[in-house]
């Protein structure tokens, strides 16, 4: 099931890289500017942000099978639509719609891999799902560029999107949650079943119940802060080789896609790095957390890459940075998998999504006005620190949250005893969920060990 979530995620940022490394072409066969491409790419972001907003909730209660069938559709065809575009309008429109559909994909890899993988090799399973991203932006350029250099850019569209329909008939063969599949054997369903340790079922909650939760806003804040990198290097990598070392739309198929090597080993590397540390005997949440501070300190070399002159170096430091971003995903979807409950999970990974977005978004257009009018130094500059931001986010809202969870039990104690109480996970700081008349639903929560 690893492999399918992989193989999702590999299709979701092909289809979403292809007109970036067609942007050079397409800016002069349809005349946009940088600021307007800027728009272009705010489109895809804004509706990737409303996606991500009612998403997770959606695939908490339809499951990830049905969800991820919907949304694939919506995208491959969007992508292919692109093909008919004739002005930067035309594909902002369908940038938009491809957004809606790809808002799904991050939800679902990790609700997916909650579903299937016990929680000691989680960080490794997750690292594996988000580094399809990073196969999907290696492919994109070499396979994208010959497309069009060999058929016209119009058939990069329709080729990429395509494949989208196809891999839909192997998702719908085999992919179900474990208590459904029938491939199953049922020693392995109930290992599954038994490793998940949840005690009280937990109704569906709302976006603004967990938008009140601090560490929910912690992620948010993290994920508006550190995004951007991720959304510059996919959009406007193509734009800074051709404009910064001179490449052209066949050299940025040959070398465009090293960078993005480099993020292939910087996810499932930090994620191993980290499950390797719990079992070395480090709680969960300081595992991960120590790898977020270790990409934190590396992101500043951004600096230095945009002062090289030459592009071999550039791109190796780029391949660095990405390397570390990955690092850096791997193990925060995992440390989120650890704090929330697993039935909300893609409600709050899709709330965090919207955080990344709205910071992407207002990274995009400043980008496209300080690229157009002063150069590519401020914006390089400004991305080397924004880790630092988000890890710190993630710190002040972690804290606070015990706060209301302590609070919480002092109140719940203060009703007495409960029948029953739910087990939990070492390390991490619980979420706790209220419901109406139920003492036990609220001790349910946050019964479990806080840092």
């Amino acid at each position: 099931m690893v492999a399918l979530l992989f193989l999702l995620a590999v299709l979701n940022n092909l289809d979403r890289q292809a007109l970036s490394v067609l942007a050079p072409t397409l800016r002069e066969a349809l005349g946009f500017t940088m600021i307007e491409y800027s728009y272009m790419v705010t489109s895809f972001l804004v509706a990737y942000g409303l996606g991500f907003f009612f998403c997770g909730g959606i695939i908490d209660r339809v499951g990830v099978r049905l969800a991820v069938t919907g949304a694939l559709a919506a995208w491959s065809l969007a992508g292919m639509m692109h093909a008919m575009a004739a002005s930067w309008i035309a594909l902002a429109v369908y940038r938009f719609l491809l957004g809606l559909g790809e808002s799904f994909n991050a939800p679902c890899g990790v609700k997916g891999v909650a579903e299937w993988i016990p929680k000691r090799e989680r960080g490794l399973c997750t690292s594996i799902v988000s580094n399809g991203n990073v196969v999907g932006a290696i492919i994109a350029p070499p396979l994208v560029s010959l497309i069009a250099l060999r058929y016209g850019w119009e058939w990069s569209f329709l080729i990429t999107g395509a494949f989208g329909f196809v891999f839909l008939i192997a998702w719908l063969a085999f992919y179900d949650a474990p208590e459904r599949q029938r491939r199953l054997r049922s020693e392995e369903r109930d290992a599954i079943m038994a490793d998940r340790g949840d005690a009280v079922r937990r109704p569906a909650i709302s976006v603004w119940s967990a938008l009140a939760q601090p560490a929910c806003i912690g992620f948010l804040v993290a994920r508006f802060f550190t995004d951007s990198l991720s959304f510059f290097f996919s959009f406007w990598l193509p734009e800074y080789l051709k404009a910064a070392h001179g490449f052209s739309l066949a050299m940025i198929g040959f070398f465009a896609w090293i960078p993005f090597l480099a993020a292939g080993i910087g996810g499932p590397g930090g994620g191993a790095l980290s499950d390797w540390l719990i079992r070395r005997g480090w709680k969960p949440i300081e595992a991960r957390r120590r790898m977020l501070l270790l990409v934190a300190c590396i992101m500043p070399l951004s600096i230095v890459a945009v002062h090289v002159t030459s592009p071999v170096f550039a791109i190796a430091i780029i391949g660095v940075l990405l390397a570390a971003q990955s690092c850096w995903f791997a193990n925060l979807f995992t440390l989120m998998s650890e704090y929330f409950p697993r039935e909300h999970m893609a409600t709050y990974v899709g709330l965090s999504g919207v955080g990344g977005t709205i910071g992407g978004i207002i990274s995009t257009l400043a980008a496209g006005k300080i690229i157009q009018t002063i150069g590519y130094v401020p914006v390089f500059t400004c991305l080397g620190f924004l880790h630092l931001l988000g890890l710190l986010s993630i710190h002040i809202f972690s804290k606070r949250q015990q706060r209301n969870n302590a609070g919480l039990v002092a109140a719940c104690s203060a009703l007495g005893p409960e029948p029953r109480q739910e087990g939990g996970r070492e390390g991490t700081a619980p979420i706790a969920h209220e419901s109406r008349g139920s003492n036990a639903s609220l001790r349910g929560g946050f019964a479990r060990s806080m840092p």
